[in-house]
Parts: C-alpha cells; sequence; structure tokens
C-alpha cells in the first residue's frame, strides 16, 4: 500500500518471541510505487519489496511450526519445530543479515509453500506423513542461519539423497549411505560439521568454497564498474525448482563455468539500462536455477511468486537471451512482492483470456503480470536499439524484438483496461505502466521490423484461435449452409468458446528471428528443415517466398484439415482481400466451417470458404 496504511504485518499470531519484531508494519512509498508502476523501482524500492516478502516468509514459517507441532512429535526422529524456531531466533540477534539471506533464498519459498499446501491437504489424516516429513526441512533452513551468523548450536537435520541441504549456503555430502535419515548438524569452539552413522563432514571455515565432503552453492559474478549483480547458481537445492523436488545434483566444472561466462557477457546489457533500473533488478535477482535444455531452439525462464527472487531457465544460448530472461523475471519478481503488499485486481483468475504471448487462455492476474514483465523487455530492447556500434543483424533483431513486444504490452493493456475489476492502486498501477508504454510507442522502427512484429502477432493469434476455440456446432452448419447452397446468413456470427486442446509452436517467427538474427545459421537451417521442428513451407515463408508458401500451406491444409499451424500459415501467406481478413479475425469458423463441407462430401478451398463468409457478413458479427 501506498504511504498511511500497512501492507502487511507480522508477529500478530501471538507467537511470542521470534526472529522479527512484533507487529512490524510495512509500507511503500507513493515515489516508489509510481517508479515500480512505469517498469522501473531502483534498489530502495525493492528493498522496500524485500523486507515484506522476509516478514511474509517469517509469518508462513510460523504458520508451519505451529501447524507440525501441533501433531505432536514424530517418533524418534527430529526435534520440534519450535527448537528450530528458537535457533533461528538466537541467529536473528548475531546476525539479522545472515538470517535474512536465508530466509530470501528461492528454495525456502518454494519449500514453505508446498509444505504448507501439503499439510492442508493431509489436514484430516491423523499424521499426514509426507508433509510432516518434508516440513522437516525446517531444521535445516535454521541451521543454515545459525552457520551464517556464526553462532554455537548442535541441532538434528534430516538427510536428503545422503547429504544435508543448508538453503544458500551449500550441502554436506556423505561416501557412505547412512543408515538413519537423520544427521547431526552444530558449530562448536573446535569448528563446524555433519555428523551421522556413516562419519563425519567438517565444514569448511569459508563456507562459499568446497571442500572435501562440502558443495558450496556457486556465485555468479558481473564484471566492471556500475550496478553489480551476483545471484546464487543454485543446482544443488531439492526444493530449487518451485513444480517438483529435484535431486541433489551437481554442474560439473565446464557447465559452471560456461555460466559464469554468459553472466558475465549478459549482465552489462542489464546494467547499461536506463529506463529499467538496473539497481533495482540486481537486488531481486537472488538465485538462478538452471535447468536441462528442452529444445536447441528456446531457451525457457520462469518464476514463481511464493520463491521471490528465484529464476529457473535452460541454458541461453546468447548473452542477449540471458539479459532479455533476467529482466523478464525481475518484473515478475516486483510485481508479485507489490501485489503482495497491496491488491492491485479483485478475482482475475478465470483462464478465459487471450494474452499474445502465450499459447493457452490466461487469467487476467497473469494478463497483469505478462503486460509488466513484457513491458520490461520492450524497454530493455529500445535501450538495447540505441547503443552505438551494433552490427546489422543486431541492430534488425533489436528492432523486431522491441516492435514485437511493445505491441504485445498494448494488446495486454487493452484487455487489462476492458475486463479487470481493478483497486484504486490498480488503477494507478496502470496508468504508470500506460505512461512508459506511451513513450515506447511513439518511438520509430524500421517498416520491416514492423511487418514482421504485426505478422507474428497475427501469427499467434491465429493459432490460439484455432486451437483453444470453437463455434457452436449448430452456428458451424448454418454457415455451410451460406457458404454451400447461398443460404441466408445467420444474424450474426457465432461466438467462440473455450476448449481443451493442445498449445502449437510458434515455429515461424522462432525463424524469422534466426533469418534477421543470424541470416548464415538460417540458410543453413533451410538445408536441414527439421532440424529446428520446421517444414520446407515455414522456411520459404521466414524467407519472404510468399508464393512458394501458398502452395505449401494448400498442401497441409488439405492433407490435415484440423493443424491451426498449416491454417495460420495459409491466412498469412494469403495476398491482402476478403479471404485473408476472415481467416485473420475469424479462423476457427472458417476452418469449422471448411471441416463442416469435408464432412458433407462437399468441399471448398479454404480461400473459397473465408472469401463467402467475408462477404456475407463483416467481422464485427453484423450482417452485410
Amino acid at each position: 500500500m501506498l504511504d498511511g496504511g500497512p501492507t502487511s504485518r507480522d508477529g500478530e499470531n501471538g507467537s511470542g518471541p521470534g526472529p522479527h519484531p512484533a507487529g512490524a508494519r510495512h509500507r511503500l512509498k507513493s515515489g516508489h510505487f509510481l517508479r515500480l508502476a512505469r517498469g522501473g523501482g531502483g534498489r530502495d524500492a525493492v528493498a522496500a519489496l524485500r523486507s515484506a516478502q522476509r516478514s511474509r516468509r517469517l509469518v508462513l514459517l510460523r504458520v508451519l511450526v505451529e501447524a507440525v507441532d501441533g501433531h505432536g512429535p514424530e517418533p524418534g526422529t527430529l526435534p520440534p519445530a519450535q527448537a528450530a524456531w528458537d535457533l533461528l531466533a538466537r541467529a536473528e540477534t548475531a546476525d539479522p543479515a545472515a538470517v535474512e539471506a536465508v530466509l530470501l533464498h528461492p528454495s525456502v519459498g518454494s519449500w514453505l509453500a508446498r509444505t504448507l499446501r501439503g499439510l492442508r491437504a493431509e489436514a484430516g489424516r491423523d499424521r499426514p506423513r509426507a508433509a510432516l516429513r518434508d516440513a522437516g526441512h525446517v531444521h535445516c533452513v535454521a541451521a543454515a542461519a545459525a552457520l551464517g551468523a556464526g553462532v554455537p548450536f548442535r541441532t538434528p537435520v534430516p538427510l536428503t539423497d545422503d547429504a544435508v541441504m543448508f538453503p544458500s549456503l551449500g550441502c554436506a555430502r556423505f561416501d557412505r549411505t547412512p543408515a538413519e535419515p537423520v544427521a547431526v548438524a552444530y558449530r562448536d569452539e573446535a569448528g563446524a560439521g555433519v555428523r551421522c552413522s556413516s562419519g563425519t563432514v567438517p565444514l569448511p571455515g569459508d563456507l562459499t568454497r568446497d571442500a572435501p565432503g562440502w558443495w558450496a552453492l556457486r556465485r555468479l559474478g558481473s564484471p566492471g564498474a556500475g550496478p553489480r549483480a551476483a545471484p546464487l547458481l543454485d543446482d544443488l537445492d531439492p526444493w530449487r525448482h518451485f513444480l517438483r523436488r529435484l535431486p541433489v545434483e551437481r554442474l560439473d566444472d565446464a557447465e559452471a563455468a560456461h555460466w559464469q561466462s554468459l553472466f558475465e557477457a549478459a549482465w552489462p546489457l542489464v546494467a547499461g539500462q536506463r529506463r529499467i533500473d538496473p539497481e533495482g533488478i540486481a537486488a531481486c535477482l537472488l538465485a538462478i536455477t538452471p535447468l536441462p535444455d528442452r529444445s536447441p531452439a528456446d531457451v525457457f525462464s520462469g518464476s514463481d511468486p511464493e520463491a521471490y527472487g528465484g529464476v529457473l531457465m535452460t541454458k541461453p544460448a546468447t548473452p542477449a537471451e540471458l539479459a532479455v530472461a533476467l529482466v523478464h523475471e525481475a518484473q515478475h519478481s516486483k510485481l508479485s512482492a507489490l501485489m503482495d503488499m497491496t491488491a492491485l485486481l479483485r478475482g482475475g483468475l478465470e483462464e478465459t483470456h487471450y494474452a499474445p504471448w502465450r499459447a493457452d487462455p490466461r487469467p487476467l492476474r497473469g494478463m497483469l503480470h505478462g503486460v509488466y514483465a513484457f513491458l520490461g523487455v520492450a524497454t530493455f530492447w529500445q535501450t538495447v536499439r540505441e547503443r552505438p556500434g551494433l552490427t546489422d543483424p543486431e541492430r534488425a533483431s533489436a528492432d523486431l524484438e522491441f516492435a514485437l513486444r511493445r505491441g504485445q504490452v498494448e494488446e495486454g493493456l487493452r484487455t487489462l483496461w476492458a475486463g479487470a475489476d481493478l483497486t484504486a492502486a490498480g488503477e494507478h498501477f496502470l496508468r504508470g505502466v500506460e505512461e512508459s508504454l506511451t513513450a515506447l510507442l511513439k518511438e520509430p522502427v524500421p517498416a520491416a521490423a514492423a511487418s514482421a512484429a504485426q505478422e507474428a502477432r497475427d501469427d499467434h493469434r491465429i493459432v490460439f484461435r484455432l486451437s483453444q476455440l470453437q463455434c457452436d456446432t449448430g452456428q458451424i452448419e448454418a454457415w455451410a449452409d451460406t457458404v454451400a447452397d447461398g443460404a441466408p446468413p445467420p444474424r450474426r456470427l457465432p461466438g467462440a468458446r473455450p476448449r481443451t486442446a493442445p498449445v502449437a509452436a510458434e515455429i515461424r517467427t522462432r525463424l524469422v528471428r534466426i533469418r534477421v538474427r543470424d541470416p548464415e545459421r538460417f540458410a543453413r537451417l533451410r538445408a536441414d528443415p527439421a532440424a529446428v521442428g520446421a517444414s520446407d513451407t515455414d522456411h520459404a515463408w521466414a524467407a519472404g517466398d510468399r508464393g512458394r508458401a501458398l502452395t505449401g500451406y494448400r498442401r497441409q491444409v488439405a492433407e490435415h484439415p484440423g493443424d491451426p499451424v498449416a491454417w495460420a500459415g495459409l491466412a498469412l501467406s494469403l495476398p491482402a482481400g476478403p479471404s485473408r481478413d476472415a481467416l485473420l479475425h475469424r479462423p476457427e469458423l472458417v476452418a469449422g466451417v471448411h471441416r463442416e463441407l469435408l464432412r458433407r462430401g462437399r468441399p471448398e478451398t479454404p480461400e473459397t470458404v473465408a472469401a463467402r463468409i467475408a462477404r456475407a457478413a463483416d467481422l464485427t458479427g453484423r450482417p452485410v
């Protein structure tokens, strides 16, 4: 909330002494709110968000402690969760910063959220075994805080994959599988270590460095002057993925060095930003979790509101891809933390809305996140466009990405204004977004980039409508009568309702990006289209050979009339006219009527169907 009102509170649950003063209130200055709304924020604004996240974590941790201890002690294993809370309080007294580093580690947020959901889901059982087992990780959290703060302690901790994970620090590994699932972590006058039936792992004095039996979490470093960023490279924590448990693994040295090299090359692209404050981005990038590559052509990145500051991602091919992902996910983290402090919209959970950056229907809350994240990405590319010394492919690529992303934000923002139930703060926030977007929309872009961006957006929308929407069967039949027999058209175009269907890849936009960014690679791929899951027809379209593409897509639709990607390619390859207009605006109707005529044994070409529909009604739904 803005100045003058509380946004989140800690210590109101009667839990008594703990690691944070009771009754703490968090306020966001109006200037900070406005800067965040415009897409930036700065270090001070992000510090306020981080402070609120810290309190939120403590509240959730206290809820977990009381829920676990309410079930009584687990037979013969770990001590009560209250013991972990007490250890955390002692560490807080000695070194608050060390405790905050552990509490705000993204995997701690993932663990807390998933474990609390598990406890709620198993609430009807006498003893929710699985969730209570996961809740034992609270002792690892407390031990990590105590190790970071340098206080003496001794506490049982659970083992995972023959290791003990200390969030934000690293893990102790045993050469032999222990006979029991619990070890003892300690620090005394002789040093720190972890002991179990398999032996003892002494912990090094410097926990940021590997040692026998100790894997330290590596930290990525940014070079040069200016804003610095140093997120952890989290390849160890079993809770590092917000959707599922992962094994305790370790990137080899060469792979870790590659990530460091990518980060060193990517961060200057972020640090050189003028419109999105790089200090704010650095302050909310806490950990990057590398994921196995899913595709040689795509980089995936993701974040979660419960894992503030965490980024999951596959290995980027270029520093620019990494820089874009860092900006994108930092924007998500800022907005998630802001929405924890103050409500921006009411409801908005129904997954029914078209988002121009997603292949599946999205809720309005997701739309708000996408608008904000891609506002950051569009702003990033505008700053890149202003850099001196760009090569022609680099400039053309930046022009395309900028034009595409600002157009997507504009479309998403229209949806929010039209459909979201905004609070007063939400309206204030969207005005800030709109202000920044208006400035971006005034920036000139080359005609080729503007055209390619518009075609990419059209392609995405057509594929979405064909794969995720369907018309009423009776309406399709009535329109088939109009197309085949000249019957009077229905009074209006049919509505389209969501359906559950697989999503389709944006293959043509991917190819255009490659052609613009790396013409030589595009030429090589044309000789082997399947290397990126594309057809020769897709390559012809991306190369600008629309006549050849039109022939190919006509054949593909004839062979596979249910293929949304082929239909979209056909629409984009057609010359301007009624057929193209109908396919651009109501492709699900054209494709549905086409299939109905095939079923009746009275086939017509897709262009004929589209043209007759366009002549029978304008595309707003009113009959001609």
